[in-house]
């Protein structure tokens, strides 16, 4: 069968190509042709014809960088999975968002728990692995509630034999004193201790106050933390020993093996010869230096842009540049929607403007995180910090080039690839009305076709 979407701006997501009142010709879920001009007669033997004026066409989003997407363990922590509904609402969220292939880089999952999500939903998904004793442990150390015997009784080498990606994403804010102690682990342990609810802000407060960015314990003073309690107005129900008893157990107890887990990985990601995915943050940056100089293949330090100053991760980013292998992942996170856990896009802008970028993901951001298609509109469209064309391609196909199993024959609309296809508003690229994968359609105006 025959589809014909007509006069749009097409991008094809090789970097380079925007065609003008374009047209993509897709038959039987595969790009049969990719052109300016066509036989308007083929329109008769067309299951369907898209109009595409006024929008952009272009290939599926891969998204290598999400949370939540499966039903197994999440994060480095291995907590438990937020349930069911969430993580199909979360997958309908993404692919309405223009994704077609999302990474899992929670890496405890198993492949059965990534086949008994996929048969749920029409998104394509694959999984990354941490199976590994150090990772593991530390996982343990910090939650590891979401744990089954099955967990860790699988490991790295028949995690990849089945199909697995890569090996990541090691380390991550549950484990090493990021994001995740403040949207989960220290407002969890405030209200078990105290009755008391807190927000994201005044746990990481908290947290700041006691281990500073860098997460060491040395940085303690009574003073400081005192001081932090009362402007976060949480001075009424917490004294400083309390609050550097909850960040200690909470925060300090898994970051030590947690880092020695990224030497573990990186051991494996060698004698295995596969992509390594890094949790790259302030607590992370000199083991992340150490194993950028051994010379992997691929080594992806992810949402390089977060948690750092602006400043901090310019330079880091410049210094990590100069290693063969090295690939920089800017993340999306929540900057325009919730602005929960990132509040502006001015690192991601920054990284944009210093030629930083190598792809783009939109990471997890409690589950709200905003689209690839939204960054690549306001940093491309609006500011015209990088190339349409360019910000497209570190999206799709430089993605599916880094990491080869993710996305086979995706990501570039061209004749003989896969069908995986996106319909946006244009310029509004972040509005997404048509979405098919394999030449179906598998969203349509905000519903997904499960």
């Amino acid at each position: 069968m025959m589809k014909i979407f007509k006069n749009g701006t097409v991008v094809t997501g090789d970097g380079k190509t925007v065609l003008e009142r374009g047209n993509v010709i897709e038959i039987d879920g595969v790009i049969a042709d990719v052109n300016l001009y066509y036989d308007e007669n083929l329109e008769s033997y067309a299951e369907e014809v898209v109009d595409c004026s006024g929008k952009c066409v272009m290939p599926g989003m891969i998204n290598h960088h999400q949370h939540g997407v499966t039903f197994g363990p999440m994060f480095a922590s291995g907590c438990v999975n937020y349930g069911r509904d969430f993580i199909l609402d979360h997958l309908d969220r993404s692919l309405l968002q223009g994704h077609t292939t999302v990474l899992n880089v929670d890496g405890f999952v198993t492949t059965d728990e990534v086949e008994a999500t996929q048969k749920c939903h029409p998104i394509r998904i694959k999984t990354a692995t941490t199976h590994a004793p150090i990772n593991y442990h530390a996982g343990e150390l910090c939650d590891g509630k979401g744990f089954l015997p099955k967990h860790k009784d699988e490991c790295i080498e028949r995690m990849l034999a089945d199909g697995a990606v890569c090996i990541g994403e090691v380390g991550g804010g549950h484990t090493l004193g990021g994001g995740g102690q403040d949207y989960l682990y220290i407002p969890r342990a405030v209200k078990e201790r105290k009755g008391k609810d807190i927000d994201y802000l005044q746990a990481r407060a908290m947290k700041l106050s006691v281990l500073g960015r860098y997460i060491e314990e040395s940085y303690y003073d009574r003073n400081r933390v005192a001081q932090a309690l009362k402007e976060a107005k949480l001075d009424g129900f917490l004294t400083p020993e309390e609050t550097k008893d909850i960040v200690y157990e909470t925060t300090l107890a898994s970051v030590k093996v947690a880092l020695d887990g990224y030497r573990e990985a990186a051991t494996l990601a060698k004698r295995y010869n596969v992509p390594l995915m890094l949790h790259n943050a302030p607590t992370s940056k000199y083991i992340v230096h150490e194993i950028a100089k051994i010379g992997l293949e691929t080594l992806i330090c992810c949402h390089s842009n977060y948690l750092f100053t602006m400043e901090e991760c310019v330079e880091n980013g410049r210094y990590l540049k100069q290693f063969p292998g090295v690939v920089l992942d800017a993340a999306v996170h929540d900057p325009w929607g919730a602005k929960h856990l990132v509040a502006t896009p001015d690192n991601l802008y920054a990284f944009y403007e210093n030629d930083l970028v190598d792809v783009i993901s939109t990471d997890f951001a409690a589950g709200n995180s905003d689209s690839m298609l939204e960054a690549i509109q306001h940093a491309s469209l609006e500011k015209k910090l990088v190339g349409f064309a360019k910000a497209v391609n570190q999206g799709t196909k430089k993605v599916a080039e880094i990491l080869p199993l993710l996305a086979p024959n995706l990501g570039l609309l061209e004749k003989g690839y896969t069908a995986d296809i996106v319909v946006t508003k244009y310029p509004e690229i972040k509005d997404v009305s048509h979405v098919y994968i394999g030449g179906k359609l598998v969203a349509k105006d905000g519903k997904v076709f499960r």
